[in-house]
């Protein structure tokens, strides 16, 4: 557990160096989406925290999923199921591998209350053998704003 914590810990420093490009990217989506789904609770006072129990809410059917045992150089994908179970409309903003061998591909359109969506992971073995555990940090609009799923591999050494 305090693993997941410190991972999303480096996660949340490193996003602070954002760059100009990525300002400009996130103010040109802030004319596109409808206000409601942009704002956020979370910036409120304690006494408006009642509020964070109306946001979207993701339910994974799991957040755990082994290949099992992998030849290294193969690349498998997994895709994660998950429901908003929250009040309002929920919006992945990004979807962040552990490392640069896994990548995640999530959807950008908002999941009203009781639609179900799909993450793929794709991970790629190359130049990885022995046991690998990969996160992928998901940052939402919702509460909670973090979510962690894991993809495992044993990874066989090529001879």
């Amino acid at each position: 557990m305090y693993k997941y914590l410190f991972i999303s810990l480096i996660v949340a420093l490193a996003s602070c160096n954002q760059n100009d490009s990525q300002s400009q990217e996130e103010e040109a989506l802030k004319d596109k989406l409808p206000a409601t789904l942009v704002h956020n609770p979370r910036s409120l006072s304690d006494a408006d925290s009642g509020k964070l129990q109306e946001l979207g809410k993701l339910v994974f059917e799991d957040t755990i999923h082994n290949f099992g045992t992998l030849n290294e150089g193969e690349q498998v994908s997994y895709e994660f199921s998950f429901t908003n179970k929250g009040r309002k409309d929920i919006l992945i903003n990004e979807a962040k591998a552990s490392c640069g061998c896994t990548v995640a591909d999530y959807p950008t359109q908002p999941f009203k209350e009781n639609q179900s969506g799909k993450i793929k992971v794709t991970f790629d073995s190359k130049g990885k053998p022995g046991m690998n555990e990969r996160a992928v940090i998901i940052t939402t609009n919702g509460n909670p704003s973090l979510y962690n799923i894991i993809i495992q591999a044993q990874v066989l050494d090529k001879e």
